[in-house]
């Protein structure tokens, strides 16, 4: 879907305009990178021209920053299948308010709330009891400055023409989205710890689960289960809406086979030559609420099953955005110095020390997983705590 934008020059405010550039050189650079991009060789050549004797190059910085921010919302991204978003103010740990149940009323009576969550009845005449928010403080997750410079030598661009033009911005687009992904994946990877692992134990059919046990049917009903048996400040987890089933790169396919068997099948007593027993689903299937999503940070056997984006009350995966910084910036170095009898020296003639050119991509973010991540399961496959 195209974003369309009232103010399609600012982006509706995403951009800032710096005091070089205007509407008019915007459009006049613009017609010219086009004209170049065709094969118009003398329009090239009065590009680059602009560029070395004029302030053409922020225009040009501009038009970069104008095709960057839609293409960069439009981009397809894996995480996004598993995190919601949440806009914070700072670069602080992140802290996620709630009512703390653990916490008195004044009077020394504790738990107010009652072990479901409810509020109390209050007697007539009788006064109400207090209940506080507690905020709840995840340390070491919070919005971090991530970014890069990309140079090249005055000589590079006589001999390249304006091919990195065209190339750079895409490049860079390609490195903020691998960024947002590291946020994400890697705060559930990294941030989920022993207390996620599967644990195992006995089905309702009476077969066995072993901790960390391979990707099966019985192990996703096992995994589903042991989430609902955990708790978060006294209350157990609840989900509604389903899972995602996170498996490695190309393990999709043997994954929606199993989400998609009817039956399963199995010897009760090999040794007495019993016959196979032969279960038939009648009714909702317990693993039909999962979605597989393959990752390129899920290894080997691994696997996860976490909640769906909503369909717990309390979060579980979020990539974190500063605000009045959600969208990556792009930036062109000006400190060239001036040219002996005055003069501004436009900055495709490199910088003052060593003719080198220089852009920079700038974007603020992190990842958190809530809880200790108490409302996922993982396994890594191998069939041992």
């Amino acid at each position: 879907m195209v974003t369309e934008y009232k103010d399609p020059f600012t982006l509706d405010g995403r951009l800032k305009k710096p005091r070089h550039v205007t509407e008019r050189k915007v459009a006049a650079v613009q017609e010219l990178l086009e004209a170049h991009l065709r094969g118009d060789r003398i329009k090239s050549a009065i590009l680059q021209e602009a560029l070395t004797t004029s302030d053409a190059i922020f225009s040009l910085a501009y038009i970069a920053n104008l095709n960057f921010v839609p293409n960069y919302d439009e981009a397809p991204r894996n995480w996004s299948s598993i995190a919601d978003v949440r806009t914070v103010d700072d670069f602080r740990p992140v802290t996620l308010y709630s009512i703390n149940r653990s916490w008195t009323d004044g009077n020394g009576a504790s738990n107010v709330l009652s072990s479901h969550g409810a509020a109390p009845v209050i007697p007539e005449g009788t006064a109400y009891p207090y209940a506080y928010i507690a905020g709840e403080l995840s340390q070491g997750a919070g919005v971090t400055k991530k970014g890069l410079k990309t140079d090249w030598t005055l000589e590079s661009r006589i001999n390249d023409g304006l091919g990195a033009i065209a190339d750079l911005p895409q490049q860079l687009l390609e490195v903020s989205l691998d960024t947002e992904e590291e946020e994400v994946w890697g705060a559930l990877i990294t941030q989920a710890g022993a207390n996620t692992e599967l644990d195992g134990g006995t089905t309702i059919e009476g077969e066995v689960v072993s901790a960390n046990a391979p990707l099966s049917r019985k192990a996703l009903i096992q995994a589903q289960y042991e989430i609902s048996q955990r708790t978060i400040n006294g209350r157990k987890i609840v989900v509604n809406g389903g899972y995602n089933l996170i498996v490695p790169l190309g393990r999709a396919p043997f994954a929606n086979f199993i989400l998609n068997q009817t039956f399963s099948t199995y010897n009760t007593n090999p040794s007495a030559g019993t016959l196979n027993r032969v279960y038939q689903i009648n009714g909702n299937d317990p693993l039909a609420g999962i979605d597989v999503i393959e990752s390129e940070w899920v290894t080997g056997t691994q696997w996860y099953l976490i909640p769906k984006k909503g369909a717990t009350r309390r979060p579980v995966l979020e990539r974190l955005q500063l605000r009045g910084y959600e969208t990556p910036q792009l930036f062109v170095d000006n400190h060239q110095g001036s040219a002996v009898g005055g003069g501004a020296i436009a900055p495709f003639e490199g910088d003052f020390d060593a003719d080198v050119i220089t852009l920079k991509l700038r974007q603020f973010g992190g990842g958190i997983l809530w809880d200790n991540g108490e409302a996922v399961v993982k396994s890594t496959g191998v069939g041992a705590a």
